[in-house]
């Protein structure tokens, strides 16, 4: 079957059980789990030879999964992007394209049923767990074959698949590889398939109906078991279509200057930004290595050299890890270097709950990790500065590798990628030689300092870019009330930029000790962290800890102007006017005359209504009240940014 297969795509295939044949009369799968594109899929086009060659039914199957690491709305809400352009662009080549959506009554085991049914099945290899796990259990079960295949490096993992201890050595074994790959066009596969008709083992998300109008994908997201805190990035849409239109607005206005301003985080447009399309497969390497190779400048030269060389080295690194996480990839001399500094003391220690809330004792690092939670990204020559403070702020090196790999996934948009491990490993010595003298805590790992990178950074002008404002909102959050759950929903807010203000009743709620039984996994995590790091379960504690740093307003300082109809209210404070973007509450009746005046205005456009009765008393939890409420806040804001209209993006018609 292999053997059947153009040079081109059977250098891409790995088998993983000892079925060589296709077997019955079932369809050609082809399982996508990281490779969201129709142009230039290999898995796409081994699928299609398959089926042409053994005259079998084909379709184009894509689940999306909620036990993928730190799955959240903003990962969730990329991939559903890519899913309304894959199913367009298949319709188009008359190829059948099915969608799975596990959620609350959607959580069928698909695979394995067509591990039983199937007469072929081909996914696209992410050597990750738990991906690789999900694959092999697959190939264990399956009646067919199965095969995974390469669709993310321009040099195959399996035609070399070997890790090197650096990269100038990965650069120099693979040149001739690599020479010959960019320099040919991806082979038009003209294959003529059937598409497979029968039934299936799910019942396929309505893509046109469901996904393409934001108000039913919404309704969609909330039955999923993912994490509502981690918000959308709202300006970036996901999919192939955009993908090929940002990079080719690159291509033509920015790979010339690529040289000269790549390490400058304070310009943004001196970088791609394109790192998130290639994790999730929207865009092909090899088109991207071929279009850039056709410039030839030193600046095309460079940017290959960080795509085909430094990514591609940590593909194939990892693809031939067993334990892809593990401090035991570290080199020699890095874990006797940590072993050596184990015992040093530390400076200050940091919770990792105040990390993740970007309250560290470095304004450079808190941007860092600012720009990770709002945006989903940080610059690459930050990345680097922002991972190697985790040592010094951490109790040890596994500490330190486990939380960097945790904050990079939870939120960069690029995260959860043999790329990202292969980043906070090299943060901790991979890929990298010994440093002398050795450095307290550092060892003889290569140290950066936080203050020497700010020195020779546009501090400002990298502040503002961080500091803006991602979401459609132009004035302040008043959030009436204090308990946990309010706090817990301005903390929310605060983080993710917004203006917020909240509005303490004139009694308190009753304290209580707050519970974590029968909750999502996110929120039991976050009440598990702040209770390590406060020491109590108390919930007015929780909630002034989650207030810290929030401006909070007696009910009597809450004054409101509505001199200018047509207009929203505004906040007086200070002689100064802020126009109020909403007004959040779990009981709109419990707010006094001019907030409720406030909520009704524009038929309650400005209202966000967490809840329907009030929350919390001495004796219980009310965690699945807390999950409604984060969850109704984070519609109204959904309904409040998605975009009405499709995103407009333009593509070039003739690409070589």
């Amino acid at each position: 079957m292999i053997d059947r297969l153009p040079e081109h795509l059977a250098d891409r295939v790995r088998r993983l059980n000892d079925t060589e044949q296709p077997t019955g009369q079932g369809p050609v799968v082809v399982w996508l789990k990281s490779s969201f594109r129709v142009d230039e899929n290999p898995a796409i086009d081994v699928g299609r030879h398959i089926a042409a060659t053994y005259d079998l039914p084909l379709v184009i199957y894509h689940g999306l999964d909620e036990r993928y690491p730190f799955a959240s709305l903003r990962h969730h809400n990329m991939i559903l992007d890519a899913a309304v352009d894959m199913d367009d662009r298949c319709s188009k080549l008359g190829l059948r394209y099915a969608f799975h959506l596990a959620r609350e009554g959607h959580r069928p085991s698909v695979m394995r049923s067509f591990s039983e049914h199937a007469s072929c099945i081909i996914t696209d290899m992410f050597p990750l767990p738990p991906w690789t796990k999900w694959v092999r259990t697959i190939a264990k079960v399956s009646l067919c074959p199965v095969i995974d295949v390469d669709c993310h490096c321009v040099i195959p993992m399996p035609l070399y698949g070997k890790s090197v201890d650096r990269p100038f050595k990965f650069r120099n074994a693979t040149k001739k590889m690599r020479k010959r790959r960019v320099q040919a066009a991806w082979p038009v596969c003209d294959v003529k398939t059937r598409s497979y008709n029968g039934p299936l083992p799910f019942e396929p998300v309505d893509v046109q109906s469901e996904l393409k109008e934001p108000k039913e994908r919404f309704r969609l997201l909330r039955d999923c078991n993912i994490d509502p805190t981690v918000h959308p990035i709202w300006q970036e849409r996901g999919g192939e279509g955009v993908a090929l239109s940002k990079w080719q607005g690159f291509l033509s206005n920015g790979l010339n200057g690529y040289a000269r301003r790549r390490n400058n985080a304070a310009d943004p447009s001196g970088v791609s930004r394109l790192s998130y399309a290639f994790h999730y497969g929207f865009l092909s390497p090899m088109r991207v290595a071929r279009e850039a190779a056709a410039i030839g400048t030193k600046s095309a030269d460079k940017y290959l050299d960080e795509l085909l060389v430094f990514r591609e080295h940590a593909w194939h690194h990892i693809y031939s890890a067993s334990d892809p996480y593990s401090p035991s990839n570290l080199p020699d001399w890095a874990k006797e270097s940590w072993r050596s500094t184990s015992d040093d003391p530390r400076a200050v220690l940091v919770h990792p709950e105040e990390l993740e809330h970007a309250k560290s004792p470095s304004d450079l690092w808190n941007l860092c990790q600012r720009s990770l939670f709002r945006h989903g990204e940080l610059h690459n020559n930050l990345r680097m500065t922002w991972g190697k403070a985790l040592p010094l702020w951490t109790s040890n090196l596994e500490t330190s590798l486990e939380l960097s790999q945790k904050l990079n996934d939870k939120y960069a948009l690029d995260g959860r990628d043999p790329s990202s491990v292969v980043g906070v490993q090299w943060c901790h010595g991979l890929f990298d030689r010994p440093f002398f003298p050795s450095m307290p805590v550092m060892g003889v790992v290569r140290k950066r300092d936080l203050l020497t990178h700010s020195s020779r950074l546009d501090y400002e002008r990298y502040e503002s870019h961080v500091n803006r404002m991602q979401a459609n909102s132009n004035g302040v959050f008043l959030v009436a009330g204090y308990g946990v759950l309010e706090c817990l929903i301005a903390r929310i807010l605060h983080d993710h930029g917004f203006n917020v203000y909240i509005i303490q009743p004139e009694q308190y709620s009753p304290d209580y000790e707050l519970q974590a039984d029968g909750i999502s996994k996110w929120l039991a995590e976050r009440l598990a962290a702040i209770h390590d790091h406060i020491g109590t379960s108390s919930s007015q504690e929780i909630a002034s800890y989650l207030a810290n740093g929030i401006p909070v307003l007696n009910t009597g300082e809450v004054h409101i102007s509505d001199e200018h109809p047509g207009t929203s209210p505004s906040l007086i404070m200070n002689e100064h006017q802020q126009q109020i973007d909403c007004i959040v509450t779990i009981d709109p009746s419990s707010l006094n005359s001019s907030l409720q005046a406030v909520a009704e205005h524009d038929n309650g456009s400005l209202l966000c209504h967490l809840g329907s009765h009030a929350i919390g008393n001495k004796q219980g939890t009310y965690g699945s009240e807390i999950e409604t409420a984060v969850w109704n806040l984070s519609e109204y804001l959904w309904r409040k940014n998605v975009p009405k209209q499709p995103t407009s993006y333009s593509i070039q018609t003739k690409l070589i």
